[in-house]
């Protein structure tokens, strides 16, 4: 495919740095990946080392991959060759690391394979770029030349025949009618209001929206006639809820499953998985929730939900946790905030209380309460939820809440939830959900 075939689709998607959400970013198993999971484009970003030598990666130092307080430019290529990637800290820790590869390899091996979204990122290296990416495997056609909008480089790209795409950070949305005639294609930032992609829009060319990790983000911006998602969850987002009989989670995996995502998308925020022991741990420090993507279902009929949880050591004030279901949605469910989802959670207080809500366009309105014999520190706590239609049944441990809901009600989308942290953490395991026989 070329690149002018990859923008003129109603629909088209580009794996943000070979989708690092999903496999360590700008790594040849990333790209390979990517492709393999039917990507038709992903992006790279080029630095330039010491001695010459052109390699994929995205900050212009070593620090945040590899730990090593330098520079690209400050190293050569064979200093670069015994350092690896780590990104244990966001994928899970049996994330394998890996080298940074050079461009040479991943054009020799993935030229001609899909259209490669290309930037020299610190946008000094245009001439010599162009150059080594004309005499490589990779037809001109199917590289699409990406620098920000203000740049330089894009006229040298499309007099070697390549497609250009400039993209605006939220600093330069001002300049978006004045620079989007340069290029075949604009980008805009995933942090842009409906009015500033409107403008992106009314430009007349193709807009392609980074960073994209979820399937609501995709939807929006699709109804606002975005055409291009540069994913960094393709395999997810490419996808839609499948109606599973059953779904399990991955925690034990030590690796994050595709469409589970932190509330806050940084890599501090990224929970610990003990894959030793299948848990997922929340963090102690803040109200937190956790999209269990890779788990949701669309299916219909009658439902159960397991879930086990704990709080490792109890603290002197009251701690809160619990599971949000029936979330029609994959953004993070923020219970009792102004960006609360439609949808239930089931929380479970450590002074004794459990207690049901639902809320639908406003803030969370509680359905059900009652009270339960909380257990010793460590001890495992099992959550069981029963879905009928018109009906849900909450089992922990000896406390039974039925609710009459009048409504049919099915998993949807699943958040672990930490509300009042008090300074511990909280921990899950055994999530499960699946259809009840007969039904």
């Amino acid at each position: 495919m070329s690149a002018a075939d990859l923008i003129s689709q109603d629909l088209f998607y580009i794996a943000h740095r070979g989708s690092g959400d999903n496999w360590t970013e700008h790594t040849l198993q990333a790209y390979r990946q990517a492709i393999a999971h039917g990507a038709p484009a992903i992006e790279i970003s080029v630095h330039r080392t010491q001695d010459g030598r052109f390699v994929c990666h995205h900050d212009t130092g070593l620090e945040r991959l590899c730990a090593i307080p330098k520079e690209i430019s400050e190293v050569t290529w064979d200093e670069l060759q015994e350092m690896r990637n780590d990104a244990r800290a966001w994928l899970g820790p049996n994330t394998p690391l890996e080298p940074i590869p050079s461009l040479d390899a991943v054009l020799a091996e993935l030229g001609g394979q899909a259209v490669l979204f290309v930037e020299d990122k610190t946008g000094q290296h245009a001439a010599e770029l162009i150059e080594l990416l004309e005499a490589s495997a990779a037809p001109n056609d199917s590289i699409m030349w990406k620098q920000p909008a203000a740049g330089t480089g894009y006229e040298l790209a499309a007099k070697a025949g390549m497609k250009t795409w400039g993209y605006f950070a939220p600093e330069k949305f001002s300049d978006i009618e004045t620079l989007a005639d340069r290029f075949d294609a604009i980008g805009i930032h995933d942090s842009a209001d409906s009015a500033i992609i409107n403008r992106a829009i009314a430009t007349g060319l193709p807009v392609i929206c980074w960073e994209v990790h979820t399937r609501s983000k995709r939807d929006a911006l699709q109804r606002q006639g975005v055409q291009g998602m540069m994913c960094s969850n393709y395999p997810y987002v490419t996808t839609g809820s499948p109606s599973l009989p059953s779904a399990t989670d991955n925690f034990a995996s030590g690796h994050r499953a595709a469409g589970d995502l932190p509330d806050v998308l940084t890599w501090n925020s990224q929970p610990q998985l003990i894959p030793s022991e299948g848990i997922l741990r929340l963090p102690e420090a803040r109200k937190a929730s956790y999209v269990l993507g890779s788990m949701a279902t669309d299916g219909t009929g009658s439902w159960r939900v397991n879930a086990s949880m704990r709080w490792p050591i109890r603290g002197k004030e009251n701690q809160i946790a619990g599971l949000a279901f029936g979330l029609p949605a994959d953004a993070p469910y923020r219970a009792f905030e102004a960006q609360q989802m439609d949808g239930y959670h089931v929380q479970l207080e450590s002074r004794g209380e459990i207690s049901l809500w639902r809320a639908d366009g406003k803030s969370p309105k509680n359905l059900e309460r009652t009270s339960w014999t909380v257990p010793v520190d460590g001890a495992w706590i099992q959550l069981e939820l029963v879905m009928s239609p018109g009906n849900l049944k909450i089992r922990v441990g000896e406390a039974v809440l039925n609710a009459d809901l009048g409504d049919k009600i099915q998993p949807g989308y699943l958040n672990l939830l930490t509300l009042i942290p008090a300074g511990g953490s909280v921990e899950f395991r055994s999530i499960g959900i699946e259809r009840k026989v007969g039904a």
